[in-house]
């Protein structure tokens, strides 16, 4: 696949339309010959599943993920107001 403005449009719009996803706060990041997506998301689970959407919807595109995974966990303290 050709990587240009019109490609990493795409692959934006992907990312924040597809109901699947809605991750519009995922950068695309150009890298030479191929695009990164950078960001964090709360689980791998999550990140996987950017990543096998945007393969399904533009799968002769190179990609390099570079999406981390938040650690969310509940307060171990309860804050008094």
């Amino acid at each position: 696949m050709k990587l240009d403005h019109y490609t990493e449009s795409q692959v934006h719009q992907v990312l924040a339309e597809d109901d699947r996803l809605s991750e519009p706060a995922i950068q695309v990041v150009r890298l030479e010959n191929k695009l990164a997506l950078v960001g964090e998301v709360e689980s791998s689970q999550r990140r996987d599943l950017i990543l096998a959407v945007l393969r399904e919807r533009l799968p002769d595109l190179e990609l390099h993920c570079d999406i981390g995974v938040t650690r969310v966990h509940e307060p171990e303290e309860v804050e008094e107001l």
